[in-house]
């Protein structure tokens, strides 16, 4: 499934249930806003995993997120484990450490520590289906939302990183972000 849409509400259609499955969300900025929405309102469920490729995490709107659904925040924040990979061989690590459980997991910005300029693309491909299989047992146990950046237009190459996540996805959202509504053209638009 391919989706076209972009808001920090889109998470609405990105809460429980999620099914025990494998969803890619590609977007400008990974997604940042909606992944830290959806961990708001995966949290006031219950146990929730963040695992942080590109350092996005912000705990200030997760917990802005959540008192809008609920006035208790610090119990749903507790229930929120988090651990950041800074590097491919950091990310493979902790993918490798993370025991499958029956919590849904996010993985914001996945690819950003393959995007690594200084880790050749072959090194990149080859940690990446390593990286692969536990994302299938994983997923096995609960929902797995891994959030990913469009192709950087000055590496292109890298896009086959991409594409690979793509096809082991179970579905993916290719979101953009929302165009400004003109009401009115300009007054030179009429000439």
């Amino acid at each position: 499934m391919n989706q076209s849409l972009y808001s920090p509400s889109a998470a609405e259609g990105l809460s429980l249930p999620l099914g025990r499955s494998t969803l890619l969300v590609v977007a400008p900025h990974a997604a940042a806003p909606l992944m830290l929405e959806l961990a708001a309102r995966l949290s006031t469920a219950g146990a929730v995993r963040v695992l942080d490729g590109g350092n996005r995490f912000n705990v200030y709107p997760v917990s802005q997120g959540i008192r809008r659904l609920t006035g208790n925040i610090y119990p749903c924040l507790e229930r929120i484990s988090l651990a950041r990979a800074f590097t491919c061989y950091q990310m493979l690590a902790l993918l490798e450490e993370t025991p499958a459980i029956d919590a849904p997991t996010l993985l914001l910005d996945f690819l950003a520590t393959f995007n690594d300029e200084s880790v050749l693309l072959p090194e990149s491909l080859r940690l990446l289906e390593v990286c692969l299989p536990h994302f299938h047992r994983l997923s096995a146990q609960a929902p797995l939302v891994i959030s990913a950046k469009p192709v950087p237009p000055v590496t292109p190459e890298r896009g086959v990183l991409l594409e690979r996540l793509q096809e082991v996805a179970d579905q993916h959202w290719v979101l953009e972000p929302a165009r400004p509504v003109r009401m009115q053209p300009t007054l030179w638009e009429a000439y």
